[in-house]
């Protein structure tokens, strides 16, 4: 096969005056040796490919296609042009048709996800078993929420996923449900408001300790208690869900926390746990992610892992 002859270039490497039409009217007519057939296979008007055709006869200084009593037959320039042309076509269309392919049990791949604290103890434990078996070449990395502009970096690509109670996103993103959620309050075990029913007037007396990390919906907590005229009674603002349990368990602290921080909480510490006195909105988590990303293989796979595990109404996890 001649690599030597091509349509001539530019100086910059680019055709001149050449574009992708041209190639495929050149590989119509090589395929169906008549205008006509050609014309109809491209979903063209014959004169446009009779146009096409002369400029390539104008590009590479060749007839290229010749009327014989068969039909339009190539030329020996055609013939060479024809095997070069095909392939770099055949590659062309298989680079605009491939979608991006994920094998997560050889591919390796890093993730890079936004998490609280609370959501790095409540979520990588199962996700970590699920990977473990999986998707032994996956990494991870967690990074707060930052207070501004979240989106920048999913957009850009440098975080994948967006998990937990999540502010609204700018048009651009999807975001999938997970489950819903609601506040209880947490103390130590022998906190003197358990001896009795917890209501709001008594819950108006205790001091509080509130959480607000960044760039979540956690503020609605402190907001409720302002609200309540209950500003006053806010002693602590830390940044983090899991310093409560030992702030909590030697204080006489009362924190408002997300049910599943609770759960997760009582796992290593013994605490305290009733409804919450006073109305907090429920919230959902969710994962949000950038529609650049939406196609890419690797990126859905985890998204849909993470649905399985964590998703409202999935069968249990048996890692």
């Amino acid at each position: 096969m001649a690599t030597n002859t091509f349509i001539p270039l530019k100086n910059d490497g680019a055709p001149s005056g050449a574009d992708l039409s041209l190639l495929l009217v050149f590989e119509a007519v090589y395929a169906e040796r008549q205008i006509s057939r050609a014309a109809q296979r491209l979903g063209l008007a014959q004169p446009t490919v009779s146009n096409a055709l002369g400029r390539l006869r104008r590009l590479t200084g060749d007839a290229l296609f010749v009327r014989t009593g068969r039909g339009m037959e190539p030329t020996p320039h055609a013939e060479r042009l024809a095997a070069p042309l095909r392939e770099a076509l055949a590659m062309l269309r298989g680079t605009l048709q491939a979608r991006s392919q994920f094998d997560p049990a050889h591919d390796r791949r890093h993730f890079t996800l936004f998490l609280t604290d609370l959501g790095e103890a409540f979520f990588l434990p199962r996700l970590l078993a699920r990977l473990r078996d999986a998707a032994p070449g996956v990494t991870l990395t967690t990074l707060p929420m930052p207070d501004l502009n979240p989106q920048a970096a999913l957009e850009r690509g440098e975080v994948d996923l967006a998990i937990g109670n999540l502010p609204d996103m700018a048009p651009g993103f999807y975001q999938q449900r997970l489950f819903r959620e609601h506040y209880v309050a947490i103390t130590r075990p022998d906190h003197p408001l358990l001896g009795g029913a917890m209501n709001a007037e008594r819950f108006a007396v205790a001091h509080h300790a509130v959480v607000v990390p960044h760039g979540t919906g956690h503020s609605a907590v402190e907001q409720a208690l302002v609200d309540r005229g209950l500003a006053s009674r806010i002693v602590l603002r830390v940044q983090n869900f899991l310093v409560l349990p030992a702030i909590v368990t030697g204080t006489d602290l009362i924190a408002l926390v997300p049910r599943s921080a609770a759960l997760t909480l009582a796992v290593n510490h013994s605490l305290g746990q009733l409804p919450s006195p006073i109305e907090v909105p429920a919230f959902v988590v969710r994962q949000c992610w950038h529609e650049r990303f939406h196609g890419d293989a690797a990126n859905q796979w985890l998204r849909v892992l993470v649905a399985e595990l964590f998703m409202e109404g999935q069968p249990a996890d048996k890692a």
